[in-house]
């Protein structure tokens, strides 16, 4: 092998490493770029969420399936939470007080969001009076708050079920007259676009607290 030949061996060599470190490179670049499904880029301030009242489970839960009833008498799974951020407060359309107020509550955050992922927020009334709360009367009841708010009943057990699963319970409180009302929990449960339950958001709610929590959890997501 002449000189010249070696130096062009060596030539054709050191091109083809450069071509190798710059391929490499780029894929390195690329992977680092592109976030893996299902985990945050940006681990949200775990401690900010604390003082607001937010407890995030340290792995997001995936819910068993569970079928109920939206306001609409239609098939409802757990697999429909799919898709976008759900907000979910166990209540019921006869509750005196604080249903209500986090259904109002609901609303201004509602009118908050103009754009963006947050402006795509379900909100969904948890019925835990399911022998009262048929869809006609969740249908009317959402429609003073707004029309696009889900509410879900059905089966006493299916209800149960998916409280549990939220970390939630409910039971009736016989009154004198006869009457019933409902102890229920009075967290606000946060489902992720993956339909995993994050976690909740422990009350007193205020529409600054729960804005800022989702707006962290969204950007982490």
């Amino acid at each position: 092998m002449t000189s010249n030949t070696r130096s062009n061996v060596r030539h054709t060599v050191v091109i083809l490493l450069c071509i190798m470190v710059v391929f490499v490179g780029a894929m390195v670049s690329r992977i680092l770029r592109t976030p893996d499904a299902g985990v945050p880029q940006v681990a949200p301030d775990r401690a900010e969420l604390q003082e607001l009242g937010v407890f995030i489970h340290p792995v997001p839960r995936l819910l068993q399936p569970v079928e109920v009833i939206n306001e609409q008498g239609q098939p409802f799974t757990t697999t429909d939470f799919i898709g976008r951020w759900n907000l979910i407060f166990l209540g019921y359309t006869h509750c005196p007080d604080i249903c209500p107020t986090t259904l109002a509550l609901f609303k201004q955050l509602r009118a908050g969001w103009q754009t963006g992922e947050l402006a795509r927020i379900r909100y969904v009334l948890l019925s835990a009076d399911p022998e009262r709360d048929t869809p006609q009367r969740l249908r009317d009841y959402l429609a003073f708050f707004h029309p696009d708010f889900v509410g879900l009943t059905g089966r006493v057990e299916d209800v149960d079920q998916l409280a549990k699963q939220l970390s939630s319970l409910f039971a009736k409180v016989p009154q004198a007259d006869g009457d019933y009302l409902v102890d229920h929990s009075a967290n606000i449960m946060i489902i992720n676009p993956a339909g995993q339950y994050v976690g909740f958001i422990r009350p007193p709610h205020t529409v600054k607290q729960i804005k800022r929590a989702m707006e962290m959890l969204a950007a982490a997501n």
